[in-house]
């Protein structure tokens, strides 16, 4: 068994979390969340692509896929919208 591929992919969600952690120590500022938001979606993408086999699956298991991702984004952007203007 073939176990480069999935080690390569844990030191690069490693790496992800280190400059997750690094950005929390050493930024301050607006920028901060927006860009865990962006480092938290590349780590989910590494999860989804290799880890769940979408890369070799079927177009209609993508299309749920990418139907989920965008349903929770929704979901996400109503509470943050009812949230934000109270």
């Amino acid at each position: 068994m073939n176990y480069r591929q999935p080690i390569l992919i844990w030191l690069g969600l490693l790496a992800l979390l280190a400059l997750t952690v690094g950005l929390n120590v050493l930024m301050t500022g607006p920028w901060r969340p927006l860009l865990h938001y962006v480092i938290a979606t590349a780590m989910a993408a590494l999860l989804m692509v290799f880890f769940m086999r979408l890369r070799a699956s079927d177009g209609l298991i993508r299309l749920f896929a990418v139907g989920g991702v965008l349903w929770l984004g929704l979901l996400i952007l109503i509470t943050l919208a009812e949230v934000l203007t109270r």
